[in-house]
């Protein structure tokens, strides 16, 4: 293939049609330099615990989504470094969240990911009951307790929590700035799709030997997809991607789906993965016979809408056509991307491991639009592309069961995709942190690790609050 033009300051519009000011509008471009990044911020424990005390304690944390508790006296546990967490919902209308600690002797309060109290919390070491608002509700034996000991009464510590589009965040610090204004422009972007109505498809976690930042890193960028994922390349752009950083530490890769991109062999040729996106919703590929592969999107599109008017997704009809098929993959500072289409999310979540800096938790959960209606629909599995299946999920996903979080012992049971990123990050780890590494030398296809990397040390810095 011959060499590309490019112009870093200018990079690659989607659409270039879209106004100043739009959703998809080009961001400005923001100059982060070309200096190597050094990799002492991936192994250092010095490093890491000013992370913990400068950062993590500072700033909004996606926990969880709340159609996971839908009902009073359900809760979830949330772990993150050294600490846990329930988030439980009090009443219809409202969700708290608490330490996951009891103050008599530090005893966890909730072990399970997810459960169901009627009432109250009880601890399992000596009995204390705590109600759904973190207030204490009983001292077993509270008459062999001196007066001064419990005087005050001491319940569940609670920590800040906030709600958007059905996603819930904490926050360690006690006065946190506004959820919304911490989100930057992401409340603006994505407020059309329609995640408050998705439901958890699936949920797993696990150990990876690196540290969460480098974990993270390999998220962040697609300049690896064709190395990495040969089995996206016929069906979503590698190159022509739109990049953009924004304040709060928020940055977004627009990635265009639905047709073959020109770096294939033969983009005019129409292969089985695009056939299989009309297919997914009831669309014949034939009736689309005079398009080419490169020019496919537009059957997507048409076949997407016709079965949402179907079946009734209202929603949809707020979405831009580039939003019904590509995927508008956003960051959240400092350890989410969120990869969203019309009809998936798919929550990514990198946490730092309670006590060795190049080790992390790497959390994947995908929730989707259920569609009843259609008992064929078949969801589209974002973390499992195997090319011998496809990326379609089970017939028939109504959403109704929450499915427990997976802990894979075996990497190939993560999902086919996820299995990719997953073998390749710790041998980044080790190769990044060798001696004989000089730092990072980023293209402006991996200037999203720069704008985070440069909002972290605002935080090491003192100068964000």
């Amino acid at each position: 293939m011959a060499t590309r033009a490019f112009d870093y300051r200018e990079g690659i519009t989607v659409n270039k049609d879209a106004e100043p000011g739009a959703i998809d509008a080009k961001a400005p471009y923001r100059d982060y330099g070309t200096e190597k990044i050094t990799t002492d911020r991936y192994r250092s424990k010095d490093r890491s615990d000013m992370e913990w005390e400068r950062m993590w304690t500072k700033v909004w944390i996606l926990a969880g989504v709340a159609s996971d508790i839908p009902n009073v006296g359900d809760y979830f546990r949330y772990d993150v470094g050294p600490e846990s967490f329930v988030v439980v919902r009090t009443d219809a209308e409202s969700i708290r969240a608490f330490y996951n600690v009891c103050p008599h002797r530090g005893n966890e309060i909730v072990s399970a990911d997810f459960g169901t109290v009627t009432n109250c919390f009880k601890c399992a070491f000596h009995g204390w009951r705590f109600n759904l608002d973190g207030s204490l509700a009983e001292i077993r034996d509270e008459e062999t307790f001196r007066p001064e000991v419990i005087a005050d009464r001491p319940g569940l510590k609670e920590v800040a929590c906030d709600i958007w589009n059905g996603i819930v965040f904490i926050s360690m610090n006690p006065n946190p700035e506004p959820l919304l204004d911490y989100l930057g422009v992401i409340p603006e972007h994505l407020g059309a799709f329609p995640i408050a109505d998705m439901r958890t498809f699936v949920d797993t976690e696990v150990e990876v030997a690196a540290n969460w930042k480098l974990n993270m890193e390999a998220f962040i960028e697609f300049y690896h997809a064709w190395d990495v994922h040969p089995e996206v390349a016929p069906v979503t752009e590698t190159y022509h991607i739109q990049y953009d950083c924004y304040d709060k530490g928020v940055s977004r890769m627009l990635m265009p789906f639905g047709y073959a991109p020109d770096k294939l062999p033969n983009p005019e040729e129409v292969n089985e993965g695009l056939k299989m996106m009309v297919r997914a919703f009831g669309g014949d590929p034939e009736e689309y016979s005079h398009l080419t592969g490169d020019k496919w999107k537009p059957a997507v599109i048409e076949t997407k809408r016709k079965w949402g008017k179907k079946f009734g997704i209202s929603s949809w009809d707020n979405l831009t056509d580039d939003q019904m098929v590509d995927d508008w993959n956003y960051s959240v500072f400092p350890n989410v991307t969120l990869n969203v289409f019309a009809d998936v999310l798919m929550i990514q979540r990198w946490t730092p491991h309670p006590t060795d800096p190049t080790k992390s938790i790497y959390n994947a959960l995908q929730v989707n639009l259920p569609v009843p209606q259609d008992p064929n629909y078949r969801i589209m599995d974002l973390g499992g592309m195997d090319p011998d299946k496809g990326n379609l999920g089970p017939v028939g996903f109504d959403g109704s069961v929450r499915p427990p979080r997976r802990r894979p012992t075996e990497l190939r049971d993560f999902g086919y995709i996820l299995e990719q990123d997953c073998r390749l990050v710790p041998r980044v780890q080790r190769g990044a942190t060798s001696r004989a590494f000089e730092g990072y030398r980023l293209s402006e296809q991996e200037i999203r690790i720069r704008h985070y990397l440069a909002e972290l040390d605002l935080y090491l810095k003192g100068e964000r609050p």
